[in-house]
């Protein structure tokens, strides 16, 4: 048997005994291309290489392993390898199984070229090639597929342009090739994409912008295009798309402003534009997407302030709009945001109060107004819900204490209020056991450092530097085994430095300068 060429013509196996001519056995050509397939593969499963073999009570392949056939079970129709340690090819006759509906060889570690004759498998409704190291181009016959709904190649090291004639596939639901070496213009996005619902581009090296004709595909769910190179503007003519939930343009190099015409994708959920060289205003249309839970703009060029008709949707969990150059109040809408989780502002020019009401309605996990130009007091209510894990406020002109019910706040993982006006005592952390990052620094805070300190054993950084804290270190921080960094330089720290410090086996910095220390520093610290 000669590799794949005897599989250009029908062919049938039979094996005779003695002169009676008793038919022993006789497998159809289905089976002896699956035959040819396992001579290409290299490591198999032992359910694969147990099964597929001639067998004398056998005239189709349609018991083996992997493998359905049709509704007469004398037709191949449906192929299963994926989840194994399949190696080496795919044989260009695979494709040339008349009634071949559904191919799936995906999680393996099969190398070579996809078949350029993959046009050739005319019944095919779903072909899953990814997670495997296919290389090469993607075919163009793969437009003759004119049944073809799914369609998955990411994962693999595929090269060369997106095939145009995948535009011909109306049939097509699902079209995913992230992950790959692909380049050239994206060209995608007839009339004929209309039952098209999910779109992933993703991680690839395309040259020009996203295809305006993308408009097209009215069905579309989700349009996935995350750091592919992209530049240009978003086109307008996305706001076409209804049905969409799901729009992911990030790490690209788009430029210009968001067009008014997303606001009319009323079904979105999810819009990321975050790491682009967008810039200009929010549209206030986008104050029409309703159902919109995750708002990402941040690493952008933004500017100006985010319309009140934004502040006033009520489905958002988590508004990511960090470093860029945004100004404004925060509205007192964010107080009545019942379902925000995460809201990151930092690195932005946003100034005024911050509503004293946030966190009294919501159950927010993430708050970091880092760098911006906030005044008035810290909100007392931003833990209310009992799940806050990162709390930066630093470097904004605050003023004010400290709210006593951060203490309380047994989530709270950074706390960090640096660079600000703050005053008063440092509260009680006895309640806070997972906090690993304490940064006060640089404010007016006076009075002793709470012992508490000594049972959030997780800390692993201590930045109370620049206040104007007294009396002694407490023992209670030799308890820290965690502690990697510690800085109380510039204080009125006074005493001796606890020979119980001598805990700290991971200790890299110790910063005690600009206090009234005395005594000696502990033998094992002295480097």
């Amino acid at each position: 048997m000669k590799n794949l060429g005897l599989f250009e013509t029908l062919l049938f196996s039979c094996l005779f005994v003695s002169a009676r001519l008793v038919t022993v056995s006789c497998l159809n050509s289905d089976g002896l291309t699956l035959l040819s397939l396992r001579k290409h593969l290299g490591k198999v499963p032992p359910e694969l290489s147990s099964t597929w073999k001639i067998n004398a009570s056998e005239a189709t392949p349609c018991n083996w392993f992997g493998i359905s056939c049709d509704d007469s079970k004398k037709s191949l129709a449906d192929l299963y390898l994926y989840s194994n340690f399949l190696s080496g090819e795919l044989p260009k006759s695979l494709f040339r199984i008349p009634a071949l509906n559904y191919l799936h060889v995906e999680h393996n570690n099969l190398t070579g070229l996809i078949p350029q004759n993959v046009g050739e498998a005319k019944e095919l409704l779903d072909l899953r090639l990814f997670d495997n190291q296919f290389s090469g181009t993607i075919p163009e016959s793969i437009g003759n597929c004119s049944k073809l709904e799914i369609l998955y190649l990411h994962r693999n090291i595929l090269v060369g342009s997106l095939p145009e004639s995948l535009n011909l596939l109306e049939n097509l639901t699902d079209l995913f090739v992230a992950n790959n070496s692909l380049r050239g213009t994206v060209r995608f996005g007839s009339t004929k994409c209309r039952n098209l619902v999910t779109l992933d581009l993703s991680y690839n090296q395309f040259q020009g912008g996203v295809p305006p004709e993308l408009g097209n595909c009215s069905s579309l769910d989700a349009l996935v295009i995350v750091k592919s190179n992209l530049s240009g503007k978003i086109p307008s003519s996305l706001g076409m798309l209804k049905n969409l939930t799901i729009l992911n343009l990030s790490e690209n190099r788009l430029s210009e402003s968001i067009p008014p015409e997303i606001g009319d994708c009323t079904n979105l959920n999810t819009l990321k534009l975050n790491n682009n060289q967008l810039g200009g205003g929010i549209p206030s249309t986008l104050g029409k997407l309703k159902k919109l839970e995750s708002l990402e703009l941040f690493e952008n060029q933004f500017s100006g302030e985010i319309p009140i008709e934004v502040w006033k949707i009520q489905s958002p969990t988590q508004l990511l709009v960090y470093q860029n150059k945004f100004t404004g109040k925060l509205p007192l809408e964010i107080t009545e945001l019942k379902n925000l989780k995460i809201v990151t502002l930092f690195n932005n020019s946003f100034r005024g109060v911050i509503p004293p009401g946030l966190g009294l309605n919501s159950n927010l996990e993430i708050v970091d107004f880092i760098s911006n130009n906030f005044t008035g007091e810290i909100p007392p209510n931003l833990c209310h819900g009992k799940k806050l894990t990162v709390f930066n406020l630093g470097s904004n002109r605050l003023h004010g204490k400290i709210p006593t019910s951060v203490g309380q706040c047994k989530t709270l993982s950074r706390f960090i209020l640096r660079e600000n006006n703050l005053s008063g005592l440092l509260p009680e952390f006895s309640h806070n056991p997972d906090l690993s990052f304490l940064d006060l620094n640089s404010n007016s805070f006076e009075g002793p450092i709470p012992r508490s300190l000594g049972s959030c054993r997780n800390l692993t950084t201590i930045n109370l530097s620049r206040n104007k804290l007294s009396g002694q270190i407490p023992q209670e921080l030799g308890n820290l085994q965690k502690l990697s960094h510690l800085n109380l330089g510039i204080n009125l720290l006074n005493g001796s430095v606890p020979s119980k410090f001598s805990n700290w086996k991971e200790l890299t910095t110790l910063v005690l300068s600009g206090n009234r220390f005395s005594g000696v520093v502990p033998p094992d610290r002295r480097s």
